[in-house]
């Protein structure tokens, strides 16, 4: 699907340009998912349009949903080619080209709480990671701000109760997940988001672990018929605008600024979406005949390991990856982890103070 994001206030643009003012242009973004995804439309639209408001019209997009042009592996290779000026781009699908950053973010089971996550991270790509910068350039792409999940849950076609359920049972789960899921005895299978539901209808697999938002999202309710409410941590990898740098060097500062200033509400806005939509997954399950429970204790004493042993086998894997300054790299980012749990423990649940602190601590730092 192609969408063309042009507001009322780009009729300005024609007199900008007799004024002399930066030429208007109209940039590309892809996305392999729906235009009707969480993301896309309650963070990726309304920063578009803030964008074009603010640049009085200047600056447009034109859209491409659903894959259009490119699933998730092939979004960064075709912001890379300039194929697309921009796109969202999950790191843990390519992880060749961005090895650094599917590191970080392939922690996924330390992630219990998305919003400190979203932030960390933000904070780590932006600020504290040279190495991530080096590989965005290698890519020749600018990255300007990245999203959060929500929580993980196991969510299956039939009702499981605990650790003894998911012994040999295929479920789809990637990175540290899919590694803590072949620890306790199940089977991962690790595919993409966009493969999932085809997956389950097939039989392919009988489980996922994933956000409850993709209940709706990826429509894993025509076939899910339980969740466990025990949170298993989130993804926290999703670029939300990769840019290509050549097209970014042909913004004037003055509209790069532009993005820039957009950038703390676009994760902010992508950040209670996403949890709220979560939260209304379990709901739907709840109304619609499902059942939500907790899994046993002996998951729950599994899992714990898992987690605690994340860190470590997350430096392990880094270094036997080739990834140089694994360790500092990982050390930093918990730092960071440690810092937002902090900020999120005295700014609550308010999504403008939230806001506030990502542009306060990171965005108008860059």
């Amino acid at each position: 699907m192609t969408t063309r994001f042009a507001p009322a206030a780009a009729l300005a643009a024609g007199l900008s340009l007799v004024a002399g003012a930066t030429a208007a242009k109209e940039l590309t973004y892809g996305s392999y998912t729906s235009p009707t995804h969480t993301t896309y439309v309650n963070g990726t639209v309304p920063t578009m349009e803030r964008i074009t408001e603010a640049t009085g019209g200047e600056i447009t997009f034109e859209t491409f949903t659903g894959g259009a042009m490119g699933g998730p592996k092939e979004l960064l290779g075709n912001v890379s080619n300039n194929i697309l000026d921009s796109a969202s781009v999950v790191d843990i699908y390519v992880k060749a080209a961005l090895p650094v950053s599917s590191m970080l973010s392939g922690m996924i089971v330390v992630g219990e709480n998305p919003k400190v996550m979203a932030a960390a991270m933000n904070e780590m790509q932006l600020l504290h990671c040279p190495d991530c910068e080096k590989e965005r350039e290698k890519n020749n792409v600018v990255g300007l701000s990245w999203s959060a999940t929500g929580a993980y849950h196991v969510m299956c076609k039939s009702d499981k109760n605990g650790l003894a359920d998911l012994q040999g049972l295929k479920i789809r789960a990637t990175s540290s997940v899919g590694r803590g899921m072949q620890e306790i005895g199940a089977s991962p299978v690790s595919i993409t988001t966009a493969e999932m539901y085809e997956a389950m209808q097939r039989g392919q697999i009988e489980c996922a672990v994933g956000s409850t938002a993709w209940l709706n999202t990826y429509n894993l309710k025509d076939f899910t018929k339980l969740a466990w409410s025990n949170s298993l941590g989130s993804y926290f990898g999703t670029m939300n605008f990769a840019i290509n740098k050549d097209s970014w060097e042909d913004l004037s500062p003055e509209h790069q600024q532009v993005f820039k200033d957009q950038m703390a509400g676009n994760v902010a806005d992508i950040m209670w979406a996403y949890i709220e939509e979560s939260e209304e997954g379990l709901t739907w399950l709840r109304e619609n005949g499902g059942t939500v429970k907790e899994a046993d204790q002996a998951f729950v004493d599994a899992w714990t390991k898992v987690q605690a042993s994340a860190v470590d086998e997350t430096i392990a894997q880094g270094k036997a990856d080739g990834v140089e300054h694994a360790e500092e790299i990982i050390t930093t980012f918990m730092g960071l982890v440690d810092k937002w749990t902090k900020i999120m423990a005295e700014i609550g649940e308010d999504k403008e103070a939230y806001k506030q602190k990502l542009q306060e601590e990171i965005f108008s730092k860059i």
